[in-house]
């Protein structure tokens, strides 16, 4: 099965913001607390991720939703570095940042940055472009190209059609041209000085393929009236599952050849129980629902599909608490040489996924506990997964760090 995620970008004029937790650094020697923080950076990443995902559903009702909550806090965590004030204050808190320290921010982004650095089917990139006649200033500079590996370009903004096209080609690049023209021309003008983007593109190939012949239109329930005919791929296999009791769904692992990265895909067990799902989902965990799979022989059919999102994230900020970053009153001064007031004017999100036999594609560019059981199967049958309506995914690393989410209710 392939599962193209094309490229989401954040980009904000003059100014993009949004930060993730930050880790202590750490020796490579003490395990245990490195550890630790890349756990955390994954839980925080996954609140983040299911706050945003709340806002989005509530926008765009009944549409299928992809999305990259490492994008989206990558982006923003650049930003953050240049806040002062109650506009960092406000990121921290609307990002859910366990310090307030650039430095510690910056090293909790970089932990995950390097690890795939030399990675051959998951590649992230940054990139800053500053107008023209404007320099960074030198602490935010080095923190950006040590810790988040991204490199400044100056650009004529005023020139917003070349402008535009100069960022769109190194997004296009960068998600194997899977996301295009992320920035429109008349969002850039004279007044524009900093533009951050982050690019991620993921292809990878299933470690247990679904063979096409076995590929068959079979039936898909929108809900508990209406049906389509799909393309269903089919796989007999030994996976790690999961039975969720509490959230009234089960949950199914589907790990990536040569990686440690793997689609969840965690399924209502009624034909219209993935809202409840969702509510449910907000006081749990992904480490919780990992934690709980355990292996054993399934028979899996899962739906061929595509889908493609792309959303201006300003008002869903401004409701998870982020609002001075738009305003007149945003502090931004870390940023520039030039002592020039800056404001967020717009950030972009863009993504797009195809799920078929072979593996996955992907590109983007910008409570109540639950504890879970895994009970021993003394039944030899295989488990019945059969992903026939709208369902929930992520694609994970081993510590739970999400880096595509999103909901499926067409196909």
């Amino acid at each position: 099965m392939d599962l193209r995620f094309q490229s989401y970008a954040c980009w904000l004029l003059p100014l993009l913001g949004l930060v993730l937790s930050p880790f202590p650094s750490v020796h490579t020697a003490d395990l245990t607390m490195a550890d630790a923080a890349h756990q955390e950076f994954a839980r925080r990443l996954a609140l983040f991720s299911i706050n945003v995902y709340s806002k989005l559903a509530a926008h765009k009702p009944g549409e299928n939703i992809v999305f990259s909550p490492f994008s989206i806090q990558t982006c923003a965590a650049m930003a953050r570095l240049g806040a002062e004030k109650e506009t960092a204050t406000q990121l921290d808190q609307g990002l859910g940042l366990v310090s307030s320290e650039p430095e510690q921010i910056a090293q909790s982004f970089h932990q995950v940055l390097a690890a795939y650095q030399d990675s051959q089917i998951l590649r992230i990139a940054n990139k800053i472009f500053v107008m023209e006649g404007y320099q960074l200033r030198q602490e935010f500079d080095q923190l950006l190209s040590k810790q988040f590996l991204s490199a400044a370009q100056n650009v004529d903004f005023a020139k917003n059609v070349q402008a535009a096209a100069t960022i769109n080609n190194w997004v296009e690049q960068r998600t194997n041209h899977l996301i295009k023209d992320l920035v429109s021309a008349d969002v850039l003008d004279s007044n524009s000085r900093l533009v951050l983007v982050n690019a991620i593109h993921f292809k990878g190939t299933w470690r247990h393929q679904f063979s096409k012949h076995l590929t068959r239109p079979e039936t898909f329930h929108l809900d508990g009236e209406r049906t389509v005919q799909v393309p269903m791929m089919s796989l007999k296999e030994r996976l790690r599952f999961a039975d969720l009791p509490a959230l009234d769904a089960k949950a199914l692992e589907l790990p990536y050849k040569d990686s440690d990265l793997s689609m969840l895909i965690v399924l209502p067990n009624t034909k219209t129980g993935l809202p409840a799902l969702e509510e449910k989902l907000r006081l749990t965990t992904l480490s919780q629902i990992t934690q709980a799979l355990h292996e054993t022989k399934v028979v899996l059919k899962l739906p061929r599909f595509k889908a493609e999102f792309q959303v201006e994230l300003s008002e869903v900020f401004q409701q998870l608490g982020m609002s001075r970053m738009f305003s007149d009153q945003a502090e931004f001064g870390k940023m520039l040489q030039s002592p020039e007031p800056l404001k967020v004017s717009a950030i972009i999100h863009k993504a797009f996924i195809e799920v078929n036999e072979e593996g996955t594609e992907a590109a983007a560019a910008t409570g109540i506990f639950l504890s879970f059981r895994s009970m021993p199967m003394p039944n030899p049958d295989p488990i019945r997964f059969y992903v026939d309506h709208p369902f929930n995914f992520y694609i994970l690393n081993k510590d739970s760090t999400a880096l595509f989410a999103g909901s499926i209710k067409k196909v």
